[in-house]
């Protein structure tokens, strides 16, 4: 896709059928909030306030879901991973508030700080929890 930030590919599966397809529609979402974007000025900030609140959802619905697979599979760092998902969340929250109140606000931060999330926390801290995973038979 032309218009795509980040890609889907091997490199951010975990190998867990739930946790990846959630992630590909966080890829998918932050693609979707990048061509929201490119709508530039007024057309942006519209369509950025009218699919931010679904998003968010999705997101502690992921993060829930992921947790549980977590505890499910004893998972040692999993009170650190639930601290970084806490992290994002409040960080999302408070980039609505800012992006709410601008006259004129610029969404690249938000979709920079999305994409960052994705290549960061997915392809690196969620790798972490693999080795873990054969606990879980699903």
């Amino acid at each position: 896709m032309a218009n795509e930030l980040v890609t889907w590919s091997d490199e951010l599966s975990v190998g867990n059928k739930t946790i990846d397809e959630q992630h590909q529609e966080l890829v998918r979402m932050t693609n979707e909030f990048y061509a929201g974007c490119l709508m530039g000025g007024i057309m942006a900030k519209v369509y950025f306030l009218k699919t931010i609140q679904g998003a968010v959802h999705y997101i502690k619905t992921h993060f829930s879901t992921e947790e549980e697979i977590l505890k499910m599979i004893e998972y040692p760092e999993l009170e650190f991973h639930k601290k970084q998902h806490e992290d994002f969340i409040a960080t999302v929250l408070e980039q609505v508030r800012a992006f709410e109140t601008e006259d004129n606000p610029d969404p690249t931060g938000f979709i920079r700080f999305l994409m960052d999330w994705i290549l960061k926390h997915i392809a690196n801290m969620d790798k972490n929890y693999i080795p873990y995973l054969d606990k879980l038979k699903l």
